[in-house]
Order: structure tokens, then sequence, then C-alpha cells
């Protein structure tokens, strides 16, 4: 084979370096339309007041525009009474920020207390004991929040933040919730404990099943016994509502019932089943800190929830980039993530970004037609 010459190569790599521009800078245009899409579509749905409406998408695009976090802030001040009760709180606003970055307005859309850790909220309670003094700390630190200026591209729009403050007192974090956490009386753990170490699951389901009604984390028993008895549709069935009823505010428990029944639900193409019972999971952040489900078994759910994202009625691309880009980074920096898997994480990244860069492209040419 003819080595190629230096003008060739030259000119080869000066192609290759300019198609990277070109779509670097499509890619750009692209996140910034479909922010705009999806801001519209957020505004719209606010003025219904009968509606619930989600920011996720708008704040997935500004996150992947890189306009997300602020580049000065305040940590918002404990209340004191709050913080001798021993009470905790996640207090969400919506902000309206200038072209400039500062902070206009601050509208508070809701608040939660209670005791323990900040995503499980196990047993906490909206407008909870205390929200009042949380929601009053928060609004005066944000008001003196100053995010990135926004690019010309976007100025004269509305621009909306959705912002959560999480007051959380020392040792009531995730890092403290790997022993699993359930509000079940000693006495019953003993029993379940005592059947679970003799592998009676027919006794143990029989017991978990009869007082299901009076604990959500009986259900997971009822569930958990069924699927080693080998009736798979019974279990699923039963972890199914189990995070329906709030599962996700357990561990171990609300994730492995979140793994089993995406698996499930996403073989079946049953798209917004898997979004709709994998969207408050804690299947992210177990990736993360959790030790006893395997990573290559969360990193696949989080795959399917992924993929399901784009595919329902109302397609979610950022949030699901945004989870491709957590299972990547996590096998780039920790492994535990099969090849194959990985594989297809990165195929399903350049998929959608594929999409994204023809939606810049289509947008570049208008404007230039226009």
């Amino acid at each position: 084979m003819q080595p190629l010459s230096y003008a060739v190569f030259a000119l080869a790599l000066f192609t290759s370096n300019a198609m990277a521009s070109d779509d670097k800078r499509f890619m750009r245009k692209g996140l910034e339309t479909l922010y705009l899409q999806e801001l519209k579509a957020y505004e719209a749905c606010r003025e219904n007041e009968s509606e619930e409406c989600s920011f996720s998408e708008v704040y997935g695009f500004l996150r992947l525009l890189e306009l997300n976090l602020p580049e000065e802030k305040t940590a918002p001040r404990y209340p004191t009474a709050a913080q001798r009760a021993g009470y905790a709180a996640v207090v969400t606003t919506e902000l309206t920020i200038s072209d400039a970055g500062v902070v206009e307005d601050v509208k508070l859309l809701s608040c939660e207390s209670g005791f323990g850790d900040a995503d499980l909220k196990l047993n906490w309670r909206h407008d909870g004991r205390y929200c009042g003094k949380f929601e009053l700390a928060a609004k005066d630190a944000l008001t003196s929040f100053k995010f990135p200026i926004f690019p010309l591209e976007l100025q004269g729009v509305p621009r909306k933040q959705l912002w959560r403050n999480t007051f959380l007192l020392q040792g009531q974090n995730s890092n403290d919730i790997n022993a699993q956490i359930t509000d079940l009386k000693s006495s019953q753990i003993k029993k379940i404990q005592k059947l679970s170490k003799a592998k009676d699951w027919s006794a143990l389901e029989e017991y978990a099943f009869q007082n299901s009604e009076e604990n959500n984390a009986f259900l997971y028993y009822a569930a958990d016994s069924a699927l080693m008895l080998g009736d798979g549709p019974l279990a699923i069935s039963r972890f199914t509502q189990f995070l329906k009823n709030g599962g996700h505010s357990y561990w171990h428990f609300g994730v492995k019932a979140a793994a089993i029944t995406v698996s499930h639900y996403y073989e079946l193409g049953n798209d917004q089943e898997v979004v709709d019972l994998a969207r408050d999971s804690l299947l992210a952040k177990y990736l993360e800190e959790g030790n006893v489900i395997s990573k290559a078994a969360i990193a696949d759910a989080l795959l399917k929830y992924a993929s399901s994202l784009t595919l329902i009625e109302k397609p979610e691309i950022a949030k699901a980039l945004g989870i491709l880009e957590k299972i990547k980074r996590h096998g780039q920096l920790y492994g535990g993530i099969p090849k194959g898997l990985m594989d297809m994480v990165n195929q399903q990244t350049v998929n959608i970004e594929s999409q994204i860069i023809a939606i810049g492209k289509s947008r570049v040419r208008q404007e230039e037609q226009g």
C-alpha cells in the first residue's frame, strides 16, 4: 500500500477537524432549539393549573448547554428550631432569571420534611413541620445566586430554572442507609429473618401477604417470596404495586423491585410503564452508592429506562442522555459493567446525539435561508 502524501494527509485531517467542528456547532444549535421547544411546552402547561408539569427536559437541556449551575451561590441558613428537632427537608422552587444571570423572582413550589435520608423520604410529609421556615431560608439564599450569562441566541426568551434545596443534618444521608431501612416492628423483622434463614418461602409469602395492607414493606417480602417460589407473574404484579405504593422509599428493596420490573416491562415493549416505575427510583444513585445489587444489573435497568424515555409519546431526550452519561462515567471510573452493555450505552448515545445534530443542521439552514 502506498503511503499518503503529506498534502493528502493534511487535507484529510483538516476535513475531519472541520466536520467535528461543524458537528459541535450543530449539536449546540440542536440543544438550543430543543431547549426552547421544551420551555414553551412547560410554560403552556404551567398556565393550565390542573396539570402536573415536568421541568425535567428544560433542566436537562440547560445542563447539556452548561447553563444550569450557578456561578455564585449562598448556602441557606438551617432553621434553628428544625435543626434542634432533627428535621430535614427538601424545598423546590421555580426561579426566574435574567439574561445576565440574576435571580429576579423565586416561586415556592413544594416542601417536604421529616426525619432521615432526603432521597428516601420515608414517612415524610408534604408541607410538613417547619416547612414555612425551610421555605423562607431557601428563598433568602436563592435571591443571591448568579447564573451564567445567557448566550445571544437565547437572550430575550423567558428563563426559568427549578432549584431543589436540601436541608440535611449530619448522619442523615444515603451513605448511612446501606443497612436496609424499614419501619417494621422488631418482632416482625425477627419473624421475617427466621423464615428467610430457613428458606421457608411459602410461609414467608403467606405471612407477608396477610400483613401487606398494614405496611408496604410486607408487599415487598410477598413479592420476593413469590419470586423465590418461581411464580414470576405474581412477583412482578406485587413488585409493581409495591413501587406504586411508595416502595422507592426503601433503599435496596425499592431498587431491586425497580430493576426487576423495568426489565420485565421493557421486554414487553411497555415503555410508558418502564418510565413510570423508574422515574422516582434511586437506580442512578444506587449505581454510585449501593453495595448489594450488582452494578451490571443496575446499569442494565438504567439503559432500558433511557431507551424507553426516547420511545414514549412525549420523548425525554435530555433525561435519557443524562442517564447514559452516568452509566458511561461509572463504567470508565469504576468498571463492573460488561463490555457488551457499555457498547450498547455508547451506541444509544451516538444515536441520540445524531438526532440532535440533525435538528441543529435543519435549524441553521432555516436561519441562513430566512
